[in-house]
């Protein structure tokens, strides 16, 4: 990773320059040499239409034929689960069971799998985050570095199951929840496994993921279970249900609508920023947010009673479910701090980072803050907990070696 360029740019503006800079090496044109004005609406008619072309191109060519025009190196392909072969299905679920049986090679107490939950967790430290004016940005959440943290952490999963399965090609698939196809797929008893049993505590009871054989070691910090029942050592799942609420799954129009907020991000950078100003906060789903708090060291940010949830946080929402039973909040696993607990996460944040991958190339923007942030916020900063890439180097997903089945 450390011979790639460290850029603002995603990888179409990068084209773009390296475009220019080849022009400008060329040979100079004799001043003496003009064209007819026909001629030269001609050519700009022609480089109107390469240009209409080139972008049809990388919203609708094959992943292959795109990798084989690329400049030699092979570009790794994330394929929609609706897409996945039994065996390529096979492969994923033993990497991920193997996963929580192997060490992790940063913290050997852990497991390579529970890794990933911890630092899903620690995220959530007020000590991570970032203060202004009575409010936060966390290191991972509710803050502009939301969608480059996931992509950085997607990446090293996508590792660790390489590592875990002996295939060094093995990607992480998405699950296009705009998709019934890619629903369905995601839930059946070869992947995912489906909703949870309501006479055993909706707990998943069929799948490689059931109950029995698939448990947890790592659980929210009591400062965000009060009220809430204690969370299980198994996979919960209650689908659609959010209280009294049924809120279904987000559809390909609010997927359009995000895309189309051109700005990544806006001040004040945190769940507050405005969705017409911030495609990242359109993205992550906050709506109507109140303040956060930093409550025994922990981030707490809720929004207005009666206010939707969106996207990203509407899929954690479905897919586990929040209801009452008597005096108790019970909650599915997607919906606590330590949803990477559940499996699906992963396959839920690779289409969160294909939804952004399409808005970079249509939008061309940039990441911000660039410069206000503390440490850790700003587009020249790491981020915590790695420390050892740059913010800005994130953006675009073929400058990091992979690239979506599809973008639309």
């Amino acid at each position: 990773m450390s011979n790639r360029r460290d850029e603002t740019e995603p990888e179409v503006a990068h084209q773009r320059s390296q475009s220019g800079r080849s022009r400008s090496c060329a040979a100079p044109m004799s001043p003496a040499r003009t064209f007819p004005r026909s001629r030269l609406w001609a050519k700009i008619a022609t480089l109107s239409v390469l240009t209409v072309l080139l972008g049809a191109l990388l919203f609708t060519a094959t992943p292959v034929a795109l990798a084989k025009a690329g400049s030699g190196s092979s570009l790794s392909v994330r394929k929609d689960v609706k897409d996945l072969t039994k065996r390529e299905k096979a492969e994923f679920v033993s990497a991920v069971l193997t996963a929580k049986n192997v060490p992790s090679p940063w913290d050997p107490k852990l497991s390579y799998y529970d890794q990933f939950v911890q630092w899903h967790r620690a995220a959530f430290k007020c000590k991570h985050g970032w203060q202004q004016d009575g409010n936060w940005a966390g290191a991972a959440h509710n803050s502009p570095t939301f969608l480059p943290w996931h992509r950085q952490y997607l990446i090293l999963f996508e590792q660790m199951l390489r590592t875990t399965s002996g295939n060094p090609d093995l990607t992480l698939p998405y699950w296009d929840w705009t998709n019934a196809d890619s629903t369905a797929a995601v839930f059946s008893n070869d992947l995912m496994g489906p909703e949870g049993d309501p006479a055993h505590d909706f707990a998943v009871m069929s799948g490689p993921f059931r109950k029995g054989a698939w448990s947890f070691n790592i659980q929210d910090p009591a400062v965000y279970l009060d009220g809430v029942r204690t969370p299980e050592s198994f996979i919960v799942r209650r689908f659609n249900v959010f209280f009294e609420e049924s809120p279904g799954l987000p559809t390909a129009k609010d997927v359009k609508q995000a895309q189309a907020v051109s700005h990544y991000d806006h001040a004040p950078f945190n769940a507050q920023s405005k969705t017409s100003e911030s495609f990242r906060n359109t993205l992550e789903g906050w709506r109507n947010a109140t303040p956060s708090e930093c409550k025994d060291g922990w981030l707490m940010q809720t929004q207005t009673k009666g206010s939707p949830h969106d996207l990203h946080n509407l899929v954690h929402i479905y897919t586990g479910g929040i209801w009452k039973e008597g005096d108790e909040v019970v909650q599915g696993t997607m919906a606590y701090n330590t949803s990477p607990n559940d499996p699906i996460f992963f396959l839920h944040h690779a289409n969160v980072d294909r939804i952004w991958a399409a808005q970079e190339l249509a939008s061309g923007g940039h990441y911000r803050p660039k410069a206000i942030g503390e440490q850790g916020f700003n587009g020249a900063d790491t981020m915590w907990p790695w420390r050892n890439r740059t913010i800005n180097s994130w953006f675009g997903t073929i400058r990091n070696g992979y690239m979506y089945e599809r973008l639309r």
